[in-house]
């Protein structure tokens, strides 16, 4: 086919539906956070609270008992403003359209905040580092493309740190799969006898499950540098930062967004400019986070 240039074509007869844009607007994993009660939603953010378990298990106990408190710690969750950035429409470039441009700005604008949402819970989840509660991983898989592959053995011995933190709702174990690491799964599976422990969803084609651990996939995950620490969100990738599956327990995650706003100032009140012309943003506060420092992890490329 020709060569896309800039602009819109601004006659009557042509094809009306605008090309499709090929972005990935997959945010199923969402599904699975946890919202916060309401009555713990203030102006500032979430308020949590936590009991410090010190109680201590005795066997035919020779002294007498001294009672001591049990002591807590409290935290909060704040709020993050969430905007698409405005744009501008003019009533020149609407004279003559095939299509409603203003309503596929606003469909576009929908789908830049879907995606912006789906990347700033993922980089909320992801584990800053490796520590203890949340382990993170390097691949040891044969070279390609610059990386190495995720192999059953990394995801083997990923899956034996998981069991170790105590996560007691066994349905609640999730892992959003980098789109490196779908393949590498699907190409281990094929070529060994783990086919039945790497299920994959015959009628989807998709990467399901590991034993406990239900996978989803998504082809934008967070990335993380040489040092193996978690790259600040919307910061350009470098040669040696690479992609992660983040691992994630649903009881510890806190989801919640405030209804969106649509900011929209109409052309018709424009009386200075010469070709008159609207602007359009969406706009809300909104919060994710991790309820504690535990029950998360990632799993990120080693490089070649």
């Amino acid at each position: 086919m020709p060569e896309l240039e800039n602009g819109l074509w601004a006659i009557q007869y042509l094809e009306p539906q605008l090309l499709e844009d090929f972005r990935n607007y997959r945010d199923d994993f969402m599904g699975v956070l946890k919202g916060p009660n309401p009555a713990a939603i203030g102006e500032d953010g979430i308020l949590f609270n936590k009991l410090i378990n010190n109680v201590d298990f005795k066997v035919n106990a020779n002294t007498d008992f001294t009672p001591v408190p049990m002591t807590g710690k409290k935290g909060l969750t704040l709020w993050d403003k969430l905007d698409t950035t405005p744009t501008l429409c003019t009533d020149k470039e609407l004279r003559g359209m095939a299509f409603d441009k203003e309503a596929a700005i606003r469909v576009e604008h929908t789908n830049t905040f879907k995606i912006g949402v789906r990347d700033y819970v993922l980089n909320k989840l992801a584990p800053s580092e490796n520590k203890a509660g949340m382990p993170v991983i390097r691949t040891t898989g044969a070279e390609v493309d610059g990386r190495k592959r995720l192999t059953y053995e990394d995801l083997l011995g990923f899956y034996n740190r998981l069991t170790k933190l105590n996560l007691n709702d066994k349905t609640a174990w999730h892992m959003v799969l980098s789109d490196d690491h779908r393949t590498d799964l699907m190409a281990d599976r094929a070529s060994t006898n783990h086919y039945r422990d790497v299920e994959i969803n015959r009628e989807t084609g998709e990467v399901s499950r590991f034993f406990k651990l239900r996978f989803f996939e998504n082809n934008d995950t967070p990335y993380y540098g040489a040092d193996s620490k978690l790259k600040s969100l919307g910061s350009t990738p470098g040669a040696n930062d690479q992609k992660a599956s983040i691992f994630l327990y649903a009881p510890n995650t806190v989801y919640h967004l405030e209804s969106v706003k649509v900011l929209y100032k109409d052309m018709m009140t424009d009386t200075r400019n010469k070709d008159p012309q609207s602007e359009f943003r969406l706009h809300t506060y909104g919060l994710c986070d991790k309820k504690q420092e535990h029950g998360f992890g990632a799993i990120i490329s080693a490089n070649a």
